[in-house]
Parts: C-alpha cells; sequence; structure tokens
C-alpha cells in the first residue's frame, strides 16, 4: 500500500502538547479502530511526524525561525535521527508562525508568465482543440484523434520547437498545452498556486480525513481534484493564527 503526505490541523489548545493532540486526532484513522455508525474508517497502519527537511516542508515566517513552538521531529519512525532541517522550514507549528504566502505567491506569477507565453505563441496559428475535446468526437479510423491532435498547426510548430531547441521553456513540455492552459490567467495560476500548501490528505479541526481522491464539494458532485485543492488551500489560509498545523507521513 501507498506512502502519502496529510496535513493535520489542530485546535489551538493542541500547542500544549502536540505529540498527545496529534495521537488523538488521528486515532479514529488507524486501520484497527472501531468503526464509525458501522462504517470502516482506518487509513493507516503508521504515521510520524515529517516534512521539514523536504519539499513538504512548511514555510516559517521570517523572524521566527527559532520560536519553541515549531515543530521539528528530530527522528525517524524508527527513532534514528533525522538530517537537519533549514531553520527556515519546519514540519509544523501555530498557523501564525507559518509563511503559507510567499511559495504561493511566486508560483502563482510563474504560472501567470507561462499562461501568458502559451497564449501569445498560441495566437499565431488558427485556433485549435485540446485532444479530450478531438477524442469526444466521432471516432474515425483514418484520422485517430491523437494523430488529429497533433496535424493541427500550433501542435506542429511547438512540437518542431522542443525538438530543436534543448532550451525551450518548461511549459512547452506539455503534451495538452490547449487542456493545460484552458480557461482565464487567473484561472490558471490559481491552479498552480492552490497546490503550493497543500498535501492529498487534510485532516481538519473537526475531525474530517478529506482525500484528494475522492472529494466531492456535494453529494450530487462527482470526484475532482481541482475542487479539494482549491477547499484545502483556502482552508488553511483562513484558519485562525493560533490553530496548528503539522504535516504527517502516513502509510496506507
Amino acid at each position: 500500500m501507498p506512502r502519502d503526505i496529510a496535513t493535520v490541523c489542530l485546535d489551538a489548545t493542541a500547542a500544549d502538547d502536540v505529540t498527545t493532540a496529534l495521537a488523538a486526532a488521528l486515532a479514529p484513522f488507524e486501520h484497527d479502530a472501531q468503526p464509525v455508525d458501522d462504517r470502516w474508517q482506518g487509513e493507516w497502519d503508521w504515521w510520524h511526524v515529517y516534512g521539514g527537511d523536504g519539499e513538504y516542508g512548511l514555510a516559517v515566517r521570517p523572524g521566527h525561525e527559532n520560536d519553541p513552538r515549531l515543530i521539528r521531529s528530530p527522528t525517524w519512525l524508527d527513532g534514528t535521527p533525522r538530517p537537519a532541517q533549514p531553520a527556515d522550514r519546519c514540519d509544523g507549528g501555530p498557523r501564525g508562525l507559518l509563511d503559507l504566502d510567499t511559495e504561493r505567491t511566486a508560483v502563482g506569477v510563474a504560472a501567470a508568465r507561462e499562461w501568458d507565453a502559451w497564449t501569445a505563441f498560441a495566437a499565431r496559428f488558427p485556433p485549435a482543440h485540446s485532444l479530450r475535446t478531438i477524442a469526444g468526437r466521432s471516432p474515425s479510423a483514418t484520422n485517430p484523434p491523437y494523430q488529429a491532435f497533433m496535424a493541427q498547426p500550433v501542435m506542429q510548430a511547438l512540437a518542431a520547437w522542443r525538438q530543436s531547441d534543448p532550451d525551450a521553456p518548461t511549459w512547452t513540455k506539455q503534451q495538452d498545452p490547449l487542456q493545460h492552459f484552458a480557461g482565464s490567467r487567473e484561472q490558471y495560476a490559481h491552479r498552480a498556486a492552490m497546490r503550493v500548501q497543500t498535501t492529498n490528505v487534510l485532516l481538519t479541526v473537526d475531525g474530517r480525513w478529506i482525500d484528494c481522491f475522492d472529494y466531492t464539494p456535494t453529494p450530487q458532485q462527482p470526484v475532482a481534484a481541482n475542487a479539494y485543492f482549491d477547499f484545502a488551500d483556502r482552508y488553511l489560509r483562513e484558519l485562525p493564527e493560533d490553530a496548528v498545523i503539522v504535516r504527517v507521513r502516513f502509510h496506507s
């Protein structure tokens, strides 16, 4: 079974004893826990605090690097020492000590520039359709969807650029830029930014285990990964400053 990262949110009282509060919050989701309302809800068989020394680490608000309330677990699950973590990263801490904005903003700005670059490039060619759109039409044995997709002038030009220029911008590597860059500039930038601080799983203060792979905004709507990341991003940013956020690695 896979390993994944959960972002666990705890109320302000957790700051007094994060270890105990974290264990209590996660306990209902242990594989061997008692079902709730006859519904099995096991999600993990082991977990440990994790993140500050990797890409999932939380940024520390400048000036608070030495605050003792920051969470930096010194060991791995088996008790062996973890590498020293950068002073500006941590496994968690009170929301007010974490910088959830700087990286998010930078990613959004970079994404907006990518959207601008693609849009300027695509404007030089006749309007084109994404592979998904073409595949949704009546299938043709003589002109398969991918062949028709790549036959479009914009895709031919993009493929030629990728093949001839080893320094071509990263955005040119998108296999279907028409789908990837769909929507407005603001929507594209937001889609990139909302994934910076979020992980695939969110455990809310009120004890809801929310997984991006089965998140539904309402019972009537289908599973929607983008909707999950939008929700999780807003949830973290709107937490009270004394709420505690902790990254946890778990095995399911």
